[in-house]
């Protein structure tokens, strides 16, 4: 589907008050008028609440042609692309271990508030032609659950990818040692994609975006949740803040000392049976010995107590000497 709201293209949104709200300059023109998602978009939170279950895309045109899709999962809104669901599969292959910086956008979540600020936030995701994902928490106004207060600061997500070799690589984890031998260049799709398809679900380098890009990115988010008055909820616990609605953190897995210890099964003797019945039988005669044993301590989601890098991985460039003198 691809959806125009009312008043795009037309003539009065190519003015020449570039300042004014929603002008974007990859485009050259305002995209969404008053740089908000209008409530009639099929990706507005009000199209979300109204059906958590229909999945709509639109289509962007910018540099060239982007497809997004909405999706309700886990208590998230989310408007993607299939590259963007590449890279999550791809982070989970590899256990969570991999570049994972985010945007959080500190947002009161009174259901009205919250709207706001995602159809203001979406629209900026788009009006960038963002080529990954955006999300909001709406599981209280889904009536489906609670924000947990630990997440605080954190309710609108935008996605920074980051490329890492390991994507490249079989899905044995970041110790190189178990790696598969399977070469895949260009992410876990890249040898399963149509040809004709393939330009969707590649990952690689060239996908990243310059530090200037997300700078212009969030100075522009702060402006247009000001100008509408959005309230915030105070910056996220461990995130190193942008602005007064912005931060940033990299929420790749980490080891902290109090990292459980996992239980996993191995067979201490491999079946040579070859059919089920005959594996069947092989488990029936003891060759397996699935007893539960203890396992490398587990990696998991950065604790708040660990920072906004706890795994210290290499900075985006958003981070400049510039930025921390830069007002809000």
């Amino acid at each position: 589907m691809e959806y125009k709201q009312k008043g795009e293209n037309s003539e009065a949104s190519r003015h020449d008050a570039k300042t004014s709200p929603g002008f974007a300059p990859l485009f050259d023109r305002v995209v969404f008028l008053g740089g908000k998602l209008d409530a009639e978009h099929p990706f507005s939170f009000e199209k979300a609440i109204e059906d958590r279950y229909a999945m709509p895309t639109v289509t962007m045109r910018a540099h060239r042609t982007i497809e997004y899709h909405r999706l309700c999962t886990g208590g998230f809104n989310r408007v993607c692309t299939e590259r963007c669901r590449v890279y999550w599969l791809a982070q989970n292959a590899h256990g969570h271990r991999t570049p994972d910086w985010k945007l959080h956008f500190s947002i009161n979540k009174d259901k009205e508030n919250l709207a706001l600020a995602w159809n203001i936030l979406c629209a900026l995701f788009l009006d960038h032609a963002c080529d990954f994902g955006i999300k909001v928490c709406v599981a209280e106004a889904l009536g489906d659950g609670t924000w947990p207060e630990s997440q605080n600061g954190r309710e609108i997500t935008l996605y920074m990818f980051k490329h890492s070799d390991t994507y490249d690589r079989g899905s044995g984890g970041l110790d190189m040692s178990n790696m598969s031998e399977r070469k895949t260049v260009g992410g876990p799709m890249a040898d399963l994609a149509p040809e004709n398809e393939l330009h969707k679900y590649w990952l690689s380098a060239d996908y990243e975006r310059s530090g200037s890009f997300w700078r212009a990115l969030v100075v522009e988010a702060e402006r247009r949740l000001r100008f509408y008055g959005v309230r915030y909820a105070g910056c996220a616990n461990g995130d190193l803040p942008l602005g007064r609605y912005t931060s940033i953190r990299n929420e790749a897995f980490v080891f902290p000392p109090d990292a459980p210890i996992g239980e996993c099964k191995i067979s201490k003797e491999k079946s040579f049976g070859t059919t089920k019945n005959e594996q069947d039988q092989d488990k029936k005669s003891k060759k397996y010995d699935d007893t539960p044993i203890k396992c490398t301590r587990m990696a998991v989601y950065p604790p708040n107590y660990s920072g906004w890098n706890a795994a210290g991985q290499a900075v985006p460039g958003i981070i400049s000497d510039s930025w921390n003198r830069r007002g809000f």
